[in-house]
């Protein structure tokens, strides 16, 4: 995939928002990223524009997902850029349809994975049928670097329900993919693997019969092909976390961050996870939220033994604090995103650790005074930190951007 985007790449005009380069915890010039805003409807109660994002890095650049809605119609459209997102690609609408049957919102986003010359795209889909409109996975796929795509197979081999909370992976194999189902009579975390860029998938596997049935799920790969998974347990409703290995062993870790938090209803957060890898010692950095009484809000944890045996947890922002995600490079910098009450609704907030997360700095808001804003995303590309959410205002919503050093 090597210069693939260079012919062409477009610089988006209608990008505005300026981002502020952050070293350390000082700030210097101002220097341009992108806002890119979509043409929205204005339903009278209906969220419109961005209602949907994920983000994807690898050796090749960043990918992103964005799910849009316009009126009572829903796409889902590709971008992609070389540069840590200074300039972007043309958006490409998946499948060339102008409507999909997609039920997704923030904290149930479609999802992104690109593996080689394979980008793969999976959705949940809508219907009428089913409790909260939630049916079964779809999937589509590019082998031309995301001009065209077409319809895919999805990774459940369980077509008797719904599937939701995805998330997708990559190791030097194939993709790897994780969701929420209730097969077995409850609902469960299931897992299957692709070694063809989504063409086919394995017979899936059960790593937890009872899960949490409304929580994202997050799965990230180490440097040395172990894929490890963060999801909400049932009893206590702690997040939990395991590892498949590189022969498809699963093993059970345990809990981040012990609050023993009981909670019967549906709390909706999820947790962010990456890897920082210095001569050889591996450090997994993690974010993770609970509603405890007295305790509620979001926490950073780290570990050195890939166990749960880590670090005590620090907590970030107040008890407001609900969706994060966190990022690392080999340099020591972690860099945590979260969104917590501001003066007018949620608004975004970082922290920095130049320690590799020893210490951290004072949180700082990203989001535009005044809008409402949730469920940002970061990762590290070799250009910096890019942190993407979305952030509306009287019922539009639109993609947000900021690149950071």
């Amino acid at each position: 995939m090597k210069n693939r985007m260079q012919k062409k790449f477009v610089a988006m005009g209608i990008f505005v928002l300026l981002a502020t380069i952050v070293t350390g915890c000082t700030e210097t010039k101002l220097s341009t990223a992108k806002q890119y805003k979509h043409k929205m409807g204005h339903g009278r109660h209906r969220l419109q524009g961005v209602v949907s994002l994920d983000i994807f890095q690898d050796q090749d650049g960043t990918h992103v997902l964005v799910g849009k809605q316009t009126h009572h119609k829903k796409t889902l459209w590709y971008q992609f850029s070389e540069d840590g997102g200074k300039i972007w690609s043309v958006p490409v609408e998946i499948l060339g349809k102008d409507n999909l049957a997609v039920n997704m919102g923030r904290g149930r986003d479609a999802q992104i994975a690109a593996k080689d010359d394979d980008i793969y795209v999976t959705w949940t889909q809508y219907t009428d049928q089913n409790h909260f409109h939630s049916g079964p996975m779809r999937a589509a796929r590019s082998v031309d670097h995301g001009k065209t795509w077409e319809k895919a197979s999805a990774p459940p081999d369980w077509a008797q329900g719904s599937h939701g909370f995805i998330d997708l992976g990559v190791d030097s194999y194939g993709i790897r993919a994780v969701w929420l189902d209730s097969r077995d009579g409850q609902q469960g975390l299931r897992y299957s693997r692709s070694n063809d860029g989504g063409i086919s998938w394995a017979v899936n596997r059960t790593l937890d019969k009872k899960s949490c049935s409304c929580c994202w799920n997050t799965m990230k790969t180490d440097s040395e092909n172990n894929s490890y998974i963060i999801y909400r347990d049932k009893n206590p409703s702690d997040m939990s976390m395991g590892v498949i290995d590189t022969h498809e062993n699963w093993r059970y870790l345990g809990h981040v961050g012990k609050f023993d938090w009981q909670f019967e209803g549906c709390p909706h957060i999820g947790a962010g996870l990456d890897f920082e890898d210095r001569q050889g010692k591996l450090r997994m950095h993690a974010i993770v939220g609970t509603g405890k009484q007295d305790v509620a809000g979001l926490y950073y944890w780290y570990s050195d033994n890939r166990s749960e045996n880590g670090s005590s947890v620090k907590r970030l922002g107040d008890d407001s604090a609900m969706h994060g995600d966190i990022a690392s490079n080999d340099g020591g910098q972690v860099v945590a995103v979260w969104d917590m009450r501001a003066e007018n609704g949620l608004a975004i907030f970082m922290a920095q650790s130049a320690d590799s997360g020893q210490t951290w700095s004072a949180a700082q808001q990203i989001s535009t005074q005044g809008n409402r804003a949730s469920h940002p995303r970061i990762v590290y590309t070799p250009f910096g930190f890019l942190v993407l959410w979305s952030e509306h205002q009287n019922h539009r919503s639109m993609l947000m951007m900021r690149r950071l050093k």
